[in-house]
């Protein structure tokens, strides 16, 4: 369900109605108000506001972004996700809950991909309970560490940038993704320096079934991002399991050293295969669902310049 209010300059409040209509919706309103400035200007704005399902939604904020009338400049909406919604349409249509509209799923994922400081504290704090739970082969204590791990969200990230061919977004994603792997590296090393070899968790998969559980969550991890229903956490929780304790287990063994039968470069070349065959197996998903970055390039391109 989705309650979408557009801003738009005077007079397009018509043409946005006709545009909701014709993506499936069955009520909408417009109304008029008035838009201050700092410099004491006032102009008027016709606000348009949808009630409908998501599906509904998607198609809507999806043919205003890429209609001959809309500017980024002057054009403002907002997409919300109310509790309840009881409108025109029975519940069954009006809770459908797939496919998000892309632009939720674009601004979900670049606050996942944000490196601000709380991203940093979390992914250390988090991976050095993972790390420790490694050392001693606690399970509970490699959960606690592996719930609060946003890892997977950044190959969700860069593998949806390619897909919508937003650039910046695609390197946003690939960075936190960067920076999160140094940062468990980091705190595996640091708990290293004050535990004690060796390491009690051996449970690491093969190439092979490394590729196939990637491959499986990868879908599922994206299917996720663009359903309204559904625990979100628990598929990041399985890909965060999958694919990080191969980075902790580096930085851990940086500090106590590598051994003969370590399996050193069997453990690089299915972290690396986690990494690819994870985002590749999103994309693919995002692509074949409908997920469309025309309107927001355009977006990107005329408000900041970027091509």
């Amino acid at each position: 369900m989705r309650l979408i209010t557009v801003k738009a300059p005077e007079g397009h409040g018509k043409s946005i109605a006709e545009l909701a209509f014709t993506a499936g919706a069955k009520q909408v309103s417009v109304r008029q108000e008035k838009k201050y400035y700092p410099d004491q200007r006032e102009t008027m704005l016709d606000v348009v506001e949808v009630e409908t399902a998501t599906p509904i939604a998607k198609n809507f904020v999806e043919s205003l972004m890429s209609s001959a009338f809309y500017d980024p400049a002057k054009f403002a909406f907002t997409v919300q996700h109310p509790e309840s919604l009881f409108a025109h349409e029975p519940p069954k249509k009006e809770t459908y809950p797939i496919v998000r509209p892309t632009t939720d799923v674009y601004q979900e994922l670049w606050q996942f991909t944000s490196v601000t400081s709380s991203l940093i504290s979390r992914v250390f704090l988090s991976s050095v309970l993972l790390a420790y739970g490694m050392v001693e082969d606690m399970l509970p204590l490699i959960i606690a560490g592996l719930l609060f791990l946003p890892y997977h969200h950044h190959m969700l990230g860069t593998g949806f940038g390619v897909v919508i061919r937003e650039w910046r977004f695609f390197f946003q994603g690939l960075l936190a993704l960067l920076v999160s792997t140094a940062l468990i590296v980091g705190a595996g090393a640091c708990v290293a320096l004050f535990t004690e070899p060796p390491i009690g968790f051996k449970e690491f998969g093969s190439p092979l079934s490394g590729f196939v559980l990637s491959a499986v969550i990868g879908v599922a991890a994206a299917m996720a991002a663009i359903d309204d229903a559904g625990r979100r956490e628990l598929i990041g929780l399985a890909a965060t399991a999958h694919i990080s304790v191969y980075p902790a287990w580096f930085g851990l063994k940086l500090v106590f050293g590598f051994e003969e039968g370590d399996k050193l470069w069997e453990h690089l070349l299915t972290f690396g295969i986690n990494i690819t065959t994870l985002t590749l197996a999103a994309g693919i998903t995002f692509a074949g669902i409908g997920m469309r970055g025309d309107g927001i390039r355009r977006f990107v391109s005329e408000e900041t310049g970027i091509q």
